[in-house]
C-alpha cells in the first residue's frame, strides 16, 4: 500500500502544479488585459477632449456666421474665388 500513496500523493502534487500555473497564467492575463483597458480608457479619454475642444471652435464659427453675414462672403471668396457682378478675379502666380 505505500507505493498507492506515493502515487495519490504524486498526482495530487502534479494537480497542485497545474492548477497554481493554470491560476498564475490567468492573473498574468489578467493584468495585461487591465493595462491595456487602461491604455483604451485614457486615450479614449484624450480623443473625447480634443473632439470637445474641435466642437467648441466649430459652434464659436456657426454663431459667427449667424452673427455677421458678410463672413459668408468673404469665405466664398478666400475659398471657392467668387467675385461679385462688375468685378474681375485676378489670380497671381507663385514665384519658383
Amino acid at each position: 500500500m505505500p507505493g498507492k500513496a506515493r502515487s495519490r500523493s504524486k498526482s495530487k502534487r502534479n494537480f497542485n502544479i497545474w492548477l497554481g500555473g493554470l491560476l498564475g497564467v490567468l492573473f498574468v492575463a489578467g493584468l495585461l488585459s487591465g493595462f491595456y483597458f487602461d491604455w483604451r480608457y485614457r486615450s479614449s479619454l484624450k480623443e473625447l477632449s480634443k473632439l470637445r475642444t474641435e466642437n467648441a471652435d466649430i459652434s464659436r464659427r456657426i454663431k459667427a456666421l449667424e452673427k455677421d453675414p458678410q463672413l459668408y462672403e468673404e469665405i466664398a471668396r478666400k475659398k471657392y474665388g467668387y467675385v461679385k457682378k462688375g468685378e474681375r478675379l485676378i489670380i497671381f502666380r507663385k514665384r519658383r
